[in-house]
């Protein structure tokens, strides 16, 4: 009697295996591989770009370290650069402050250079002040210390190398509108004519807890009869509706520009511009920021490609500090940045075209200011990682 042939059965298991009740290992199923498969590949993508992005940071940062064991005099002060920022339309400052501290900051660092962030919470502020300093400037009074202090820092050496730094288009922009508007325009705001008292103003009025009818005849008297009656009359409706809500924020608006672009060719050239030959160098820092659920391919592809950005960053942070700079060449220096502008929300760009927003305005530079001015850059080099302190330079 012929007996069935026994199946196949599994090998025997490791005895201590079984003692410690460690299961069986099997392969995992086809949902499980896919999922291990897709975690494995996204973890390392995001390893390969970050340790990439350390190494080019680390790369830029070796390429300047050697200024930082330069030796100081006992009263010299480490050069210092201004660093221009701006929050990028749609988002928050704290986007531009974060990309200049992780792609810039550091090659500044490891040149123990000393830098001053001036932050631009709205359009214009960047402009304004660089334009009301070179005011100051040219009235002769950009030296604000007082006898204290100039006694203490007149006999410090300072570096005059300077330069600026722009992170982002729109501060490029409003930096470079800043030095026409400073050095082309007239030193005081031109007059302008009377304007009808606005309806914000006559409810400040009507909030002082004064009668109604005496407020309503001292705004008549500082305007014509008709068009503030009528505006008396819906500022007092309007305080009624908002009556309880919080008051709103009463922030003077950014001066607007004393002098128009259209005008910058026809404005004679003040005696103080003709004794400079050259403004501090300027570099352009790239802010990619993209938004939309559209754009999500792009923003996820450069999600994993930071290591480019990185590169170009610090290299253009070590021209800074290596003060590697060319002349101005307003074809591609008023260029940069334009895809950087061409991917701004539309919606954003449609209300700012309607406001009259300074960043959706023309990008023009006299050739008066541009002749002045210079663009850091390194020069094209064939080893990126060769050294550039001054055991290089005597090879």
């Amino acid at each position: 009697m012929s007996t069935a042939p026994s199946k196949s059965t599994l090998p025997p298991r490791n005895p201590v295996l079984v003692a410690l009740g460690i299961p069986r290992l099997r392969l995992p199923g086809r949902n499980m591989s896919i999922f291990l498969g897709t975690v494995l590949g996204i973890s390392s993508m995001i390893y390969y770009d970050r340790k990439n992005r350390r190494a080019n940071r680390q790369k830029w940062k070796d390429r300047v370290s050697y200024l930082a064991e330069e030796t100081l005099q006992p009263n010299g002060m480490p050069r210092k650069v201004t660093v221009y920022v701006a929050p990028p339309p749609g988002d928050h400052l704290d986007v531009t402050i974060g990309h200049f501290t992780q792609y810039v900051k550091p090659v500044l660092t490891a040149a123990a250079i000393d830098w001053e962030l001036v932050e631009a919470k709205r359009q214009g502020d960047i402009r304004h002040q660089v334009a009301e300093q070179i005011r100051k400037e040219r009235r002769g009074e950009g030296d604000s210390r007082d006898e204290l202090m100039r006694a203490v820092t007149d006999g410090l050496k300072y570096d005059t190398e300077g330069g600026v730094i722009c992170v982002g288009r729109g501060a490029y922009k409003e930096y470079l509108h800043g030095l026409n508007e400073g050095w082309l325009g007239p030193l005081e705001m031109p007059a302008s004519p009377q304007l009808e008292k606005p309806v914000d103003e006559v409810r400040g009025l009507l909030q002082s807890g004064d009668d109604v009818t005496q407020t309503a005849v001292e705004a008549s008297k500082a305007a014509d009869a008709g068009v503030v009656t009528s505006q008396v009359a819906e500022a007092n409706k309007s305080i009624e509706e908002d009556d309880g809500e919080e008051k709103k924020d009463t922030k003077p608006a950014v001066p607007k520009p004393y002098i128009s672009q259209a005008d910058y060719g026809s404005a004679p050239t003040p005696p103080e511009l003709a004794q400079i030959t050259s403004f501090q160098p300027i570099v352009y820092i790239p802010l990619p920021h993209i938004l939309g659920f559209l754009n999500t391919p792009i923003r996820t592809y450069r999600f994993f490609t930071k290591r480019e950005l990185a590169d170009r960053c610090g290299r253009l942070a070590a021209s800074v500090a290596l003060s590697q700079s060319r002349p101005f060449i307003p074809r591609i220096d008023l260029a940069q940045g334009m895809e950087e502008e061409n991917e701004w929300p539309k919606k954003w760009k449609e209300t700012a075209l309607e406001k009259g927003s300074e960043w959706m305005q023309d990008f023009v530079v006299d050739d008066r200011i541009a002749e002045r001015l210079r663009v850091y850059q390194l020069p094209p080099i064939e080893d990126e990682n060769k050294p550039t302190g001054p055991a290089a330079i005597k090879e």
